[in-house]
């Protein structure tokens, strides 16, 4: 046995209770709690799970920042009051207040599938800069991947985000 191969730790969550992934390890509740602190904190040492924010806050010289990614995936892509970006915008925007910080810059990932509507996807983009200007945050870098048609439920967009915190108190949940 070579020493790339030597060492295998046992899987953290049971593989009897759940030998995969549910729709509801990514719902928010006990299951995706018990993925995260289970498989995802033990792994990531730099972690910040004791927080139980959305977001990371941490120091970076003498600035107090916070940190926040997240992912939509909804259908459908339109509803009443917004669309994926606007959800994706506002999100991340909201994640980074509720840690105290007044959000800055943000970067979205877009993952398309082939076949979606260039006009579906100019009108999810105008409102994405819609929101961005409205909460006073910069969309600053992107990535772009195109999926095979059927892959993808025509789009899913991840943003991440980073703001200051501009004073002295903890936020906390």
């Amino acid at each position: 046995m070579n020493s790339s191969t030597a060492y295998s730790p046992a899987c953290p969550i049971p593989i009897r209770d759940y030998p995969r992934v549910l729709l509801a390890h990514g719902g928010g509740g006990r299951l995706m709690h018990d993925l995260i602190e289970k498989m995802f904190v033990p792994a990531f040492s730099k972690l910040r799970a004791a927080e139980r924010h959305d977001g990371a806050v941490f120091g970076a010289g003498n600035a107090r920042l916070a940190f926040t990614t997240d992912s939509y995936v909804v259908k459908p892509l339109f509803f009443p009051g917004g669309n994926i970006g606007t959800l994706a915008i506002n999100g991340t925007v909201n994640d980074l207040a509720m840690c105290g910080a007044r959000p800055l810059y943000l970067s979205t990932g877009f993952i398309l599938e082939e076949g979606l509507e260039t006009e579906m996807l100019w009108q999810i983009v105008r409102s994405m800069k819609e929101a961005a200007d409205i909460a006073g945050v910069e969309l600053v870098t992107g990535d772009t991947k195109v999926v095979d048609r059927g892959k993808g439920d025509g789009i899913f967009i991840n943003t991440a985000g980073i703001g200051i915190i501009e004073h002295g108190m903890a936020i906390s949940p």
